[in-house]
């Protein structure tokens, strides 16, 4: 368990990456080379980036790695560094929170309208799936967070509880 917590987006990021350059890789060789195109791979590889993005969020929460402006907070006592990053976990895990109840009433109707992809012909509520996977994701690793920061305000020395 403790291995996916560690490495769950990464595979899936890795896995999405690597297809998704095999298929741009074989569109250019089947374009330029053999003279034909394969007339679905620029579609799907259009929706693995999507869904690379969403759970590229994730990921980049779970390494902190989020562009954010943090002159203010770092102006702040640490003690209270760590109080205003709670807060702001808090509020993003409320954006994260709203927006996959509204993907989610998004995705069922797209699944219930059956609307299709134009090459692939596909379920369009797979691709409007993606932020819906991908922020819940970013919800567990922003509880994950809020749950650090707690334990750095609870034992700031990195002691045993």
């Amino acid at each position: 368990m403790k291995f996916l917590d560690n490495y769950f987006e990464e595979i899936l990021l890795v896995a999405l990456i690597s297809i998704m350059s095999a298929l741009i890789i074989a569109q250019i060789f089947m374009r330029f080379v053999v003279g034909s195109s394969i007339t679905w791979s620029e579609e799907l590889a259009r929706y693995l980036f999507i869904w690379m993005t969403w759970i590229g969020a994730s990921y980049g929460i779970k390494k902190q790695a989020h562009i954010r402006v943090s002159t203010f907070a770092n102006k702040l006592p640490l003690k209270i560094q760590h109080h205003f990053n709670i807060l702001l976990h808090l509020v993003f895990l409320f954006f994260c929170i709203l927006v996959v109840k509204e993907g989610i009433a998004l995705t069922e109707k797209i699944f219930r309208f059956n609307q299709r992809s134009a090459s692939i012909g596909i379920s369009m509520g797979y691709v409007y799936l993606a932020p819906v996977v991908g922020l819940s994701l970013s919800a567990l690793r922003l509880v994950q967070a809020i749950y650090q920061e707690i334990c750095f305000i609870r034992n700031p020395k990195g002691e045993a509880l």
